[in-house]
Order: C-alpha cells, then structure tokens, then sequence
C-alpha cells in the first residue's frame, strides 16, 4: 500500500480490497453474538438508573422503537420495559458486571476486525487492548447517559423556560416528534467515535465522519426494510411467535455488523485514496517500552 494519494488503484477497487480485509461476514457475526450478550445486562443497568434522574421509560422506548425493526421490537419490548421499570441493588451490580464483560469484549472485537479492515496490525499487547476495550466501553455508557438526560428532560427543560425567552410552544411539539433525526444523530455521533479513536490506525476525521453517515443511513433504512419484510412473510418465520422473533433479531444484529464493518472500510478507502499509505498510530505505552529497550 506504499504508493502516493489519487495513485494506482480506484477507489471501488481499494474499498472492495478493504471490504474482504475486513471478513466482515465472520466479523459480522461475532459483534452480532456480543451485541445479544450485551443488551439485557446494559437495560438492567439503565432500568436501575432512570428512577434516580426522574425519566420514564416510555421515553426510551419511544427512540428505541425507531431504530429497530418492528417485528424485532415487538419481541423485546415487554422485556426491556419491565427491566426499565424495576430495578435492585442486586441486579444493578450483576447486570453492570454481565455488562461490562460482554461490551469489553465487543469492543475488542470490533477494534480486531477495524484493523484487519485498515490493514493494520495489532500493536498492543492483551492487557492493554482490554484496558482500551473497558475505556471506550465506559465512554459510550458515559455518552449514552448524557443523551438519555438530554432527550429524557429536554421537553421539560423547554417548557421551564418557555416563559422567559417567549418562543412558541411550537417548538415544544416539534422537539418531541424529532425521534428519527434524534435517532440518526446519536447513531451518527456514537459511530463517528467508534470508527475515529478505536482502530489502530491513523484515522482522519474527516473520513470516519463518512462511513458514520452511511452506516447510519443503512442502519436506520435497514430497520425500516426489515419492518416491511417480516410484514410480508408474517406467515412465515414469524408465525412461530417468540422463536420466530428470536431469530429474526439475530439476522436483524448480523445485518447491522454488516453495516458497521462496511463503513469501516469505506473509511479506509477513502483516506488511502486521498491519503495514500494507511499507518498506524503510536500509543503512549510502545513509546515507553521503546525508550526501556533503549535505555538498556
């Protein structure tokens, strides 16, 4: 990949080349397994949370609805309803260790299949690559709190201070029916985040907001197709109730690990397109130990 930007390859050519770096279809299918270990332990952890802020649970399953497909939803939402509802002490601690392990371990999984994507080796060693994994797992829950506050409390906030600033109450509605553009935002953000700090790579933001946007843009039309498709073959694999939803919430996270490898490698592309040789980015601690070596 030694070559200079706008040189050699296509871009069609570099992002197929970088599609099969990725195996996104083994790739697909391990954050798939990783996303389903993940998701009670983290709404067991959220339910816990929400009585301590004041925000219902309605709430979130209003912008929950609308990045999942329906019939998947429909599975899922007695579960994580009553999960959001109540809440322990004891269930808030084992869902927040399940929780951590199961989102640590995606998100090395995810950083591994991102470096193959880029062509770039791993340079860390074991521990540290779990270290960085609990790192990020705790941003985006970080993240993810900060948006749930945001858009949980943000009519009430409005309505506080309507009185004073005298906008219309317009504008009250027009932010409460903003679900899909809410939803495509924190997708957009968290993504941008992901494909930015995560890989080894050096990684222009320029370019990681690309495969963001078009992930996100899959992501959300992928949950509207997937809608209509189970709406017509409701006589089939749907017919069987709760396995039949079962199964189609795991074609459902195969599908999205599709998506997000293949923004992955549309990130990539692009900046070796323009960029030229893709290089890894150094980290703090292989400067240590390089200067240890040295120094011996």
């Amino acid at each position: 990949m030694d070559k200079e930007p706008g040189k050699g390859k296509t871009f069609i050519a570099l992002l197929i080349q970088h599609i099969t770096m990725a195996q996104i279809s083994s790739s697909a299918a391990v954050l798939a397994y990783y996303t389903l270990l993940s998701i009670f332990p983290a709404v067991m952890v959220v339910g816990n949370l929400l009585p301590m802020i004041g925000i219902d649970a309605k709430t979130i399953l209003a912008y929950l609805s609308t990045a999942i497909p329906e019939s998947v939803y429909s599975f899922i939402q007695p579960l994580i309803y009553d999960f959001l509802r109540r809440g322990s002490g004891g269930i808030l601690t084992t869902g927040a260790l399940i929780a951590l392990w199961s989102t640590s371990q995606g998100i090395a999984a995810f950083q591994r299949s991102v470096n193959h994507a880029y062509g770039i080796a791993e340079n860390q060693n074991p521990v540290m690559n779990r270290i960085v994994s609990f790192i990020w797992m705790i941003v985006l829950l970080v993240i993810t709190f900060i948006i749930i506050i945001l858009y949980g409390f943000g009519e009430q906030v409005l309505k506080s201070i309507q009185p004073i600033f005298n906008f219309r109450r317009d504008y009250i509605l027009l932010f409460s029916s903003l679900r899909w553009p809410v939803t495509f935002g924190v997708l957009f953000i968290a993504l941008a985040l992901l494909y930015y700090f995560v890989p080894n790579a050096k990684v222009r933001l320029r370019y990681a907001l690309a495969g963001s946007f078009l992930a996100s843009l899959l992501w959300m039309g992928l949950s509207r197709l997937f809608s209509f498709y189970t709406l017509l073959f409701s006589h089939g694999v749907i017919s069987y109730k709760t396995i039949g939803a079962f199964i189609a919430m795991m074609v459902w996270l195969d599908f999205s690990g599709y998506i997000i490898m293949l923004g992955a490698a549309l990130n990539a592309a692009l900046q070796e397109c323009h960029e030229g040789e893709l290089h890894a980015k150094k980290h703090f601690w292989q400067l240590v130990e390089r200067k240890n070596k040295n120094g011996g």
